[in-house]
Parts: C-alpha cells; sequence; structure tokens
C-alpha cells in the first residue's frame, strides 16, 4: 500500500536510484534512465517546488549521467557524497582516504572470476556477484579480508553485491542535512528505496514524521510498500497529475 499524499507541494521527495529510479542490471554499467522517467523526474521536480532530490550509492557523477539533462540535488556513495540545491559539494573526509590496496587484494583474490565485477567509486568499491549467485559466501568471505585490517571501513550488503566503503554520512544523515536547507526546509519527507541500503534512510524518515517506501517484497522498516518499480512510477505520476490539476484550479 503506498500512502495517500494530497498535495505533493508539502513533501520533501527523495528517491533512491537503481531499483528505484531504473530498473537494476546484470552490470552496473548496462543500467539506464528512459526519457518518460526523466520527464516523470522534472515533473515531480516542478510540483514539489525543486525538493526533489535523489539518494544512491552511485557516484554522483555517474547519477549525473544517467539522469542528464537534469541536474538534481543528489547524494552519492550511501551518503560520502552531496550536492545540495545550491549545486554546493559536501564530502565527508573519509572519502579521500586511500582504498588502493583494499581494491588490489579484492582484484587479486575474484576479479578473475567471471560474473564477478569490482566496481570502483569515490570511497567505496563494490563487489556484485549476480550473474554469480553462487558465489555469495565467497563473495563475502573477500570482502571480510579485505577489510579485515581497516577500521575505517565497512561491508554493506546489497542486493547481489556487497559494497566495501569507508566509514561516513550514510542516507539517512543526508536526508537530514537537506532538510535543513531550501527547498526541503519544513517540509515531510518521502524516501523510497528497494534494498537493505535504504533501511537506514526509512528508519531517519519514520523517526521524522514522513513516509518510507519498500520497493518490493522483502522484511523493512518502511511503513508503506509499492510492489515493483512500475507501481512505485505510476504512484508517482499521480502525483505529478494531481499537482498539475491543483494549480490549474
Amino acid at each position: 500500500m503506498l500512502p495517500n499524499v494530497d498535495d505533493i507541494g508539502r513533501f520533501a521527495l527523495f528517491l533512491d536510484l537503481d531499483g528505484t529510479v531504473a530498473e537494476i542490471a546484470e552490470r552496473p554499467e548496462a543500467v539506464r534512465v528512459d526519457a518518460a522517467t526523466i520527464e516523470l523526474l522534472g515533473a515531480l521536480r516542478r510540483a514539489a517546488g525543486e525538493a526533489l532530490a535523489v539518494v544512491s550509492g552511485r557516484d554522483i557523477a555517474v547519477i549525473d549521467s544517467l539522469l542528464s539533462p537534469l541536474r538534481l540535488p543528489v547524494a552519492g556513495v550511501h551518503g560520502l557524497q552531496r550536492r545540495d540545491a545550491a549545486g554546493c559539494m559536501h564530502r565527508t573526509a573519509e572519502a579521500c582516504a586511500e582504498l588502493g590496496s583494499v581494491i588490489r587484494a579484492i582484484e587479486a583474490d575474484v576479479g578473475g572470476e567471471a560474473g564477478v565485477i569490482v566496481e570502483r567509486k569515490t570511497g567505496a568499491v563494490a563487489l556484485h556477484y549476480r550473474l554469480r549467485p553462487e558465489l555469495e559466501a565467497r563473495c563475502r568471505a573477500v570482502a571480510e579480508r579485505a577489510t579485515r585490517e581497516r577500521r575505517d571501513l565497512e561491508i554493506l550488503p546489497g542486493k547481489m553485491v556487497f559494497e566495501i566503503r569507508l566509514q561516513g554520512g550514510d542516507k539517512g544523515d543526508v536526508i537530514e542535512a537537506f532538510l535543513k536547507e531550501e527547498p526541503f526546509r519544513g517540509r515531510t519527507p518521502i524516501f523510497a528505496g528497494d534494498d537493505v541500503t535504504d533501511e537506514v534512510a526509512f528508519a531517519a524518515v519514520n523517526a521524522l514524521g514522513g513516509f518510507s517506501i519498500k520497493v518490493g517484497r522483502n522484511a523493512t522498516l518502511a511503513r508503506y510498500r509499492a510492489a515493483d518499480l512500475r507501481e512505485l512510477h505510476r504512484w508517482l505520476a499521480e502525483l505529478a497529475r494531481a499537482s498539475r490539476a491543483e494549480r490549474a484550479r
């Protein structure tokens, strides 16, 4: 069940990317955002008085490329990066730390395994095994070995991926940061996401009295649920249409 929102103009809308804005692909570089979805995001942004941001595990540069020509307020790498509505960049100090030795260790251990993808990010590295689900235990062990001597790192399990990330802000933290700034200030937050890495954002939004929306079937802290990305997009499109109708009165 999705929430009843009578006026999107009173809300701040935050969306995960993969699995929420865009369909998940077998390889991260194969993800695409179609023109209709980009048009929907533009309409939602206008309806929400510009209070729309993407909160993702991707690098901000990758998000911008996928959403072009839109350039939205955005948080990347699960909160290690953030660009506010004024275009100012915010990064945690940890995001500048060295991960080269960790990446080399992962690539030496499992990088040559067919179907395993090592994705480098700013302040993180993601170990994808979507093409080889039987290697989950091995990839988990690789991630644990790579981080054993690094207290500044954490492992974020996701959908067919283990993300090794420098400790710092999370998705809940960046949503709270956006809500202290215009045009998000004073609004009730809505956050939609599909993965276990979104649970911290669900918790933060719940604590703020907002609407948390899980896309998919798994157990969650979210208070509302969309069966899949298509149901979520239909709901978002209705929010945009309702806002246009209200303005036309």
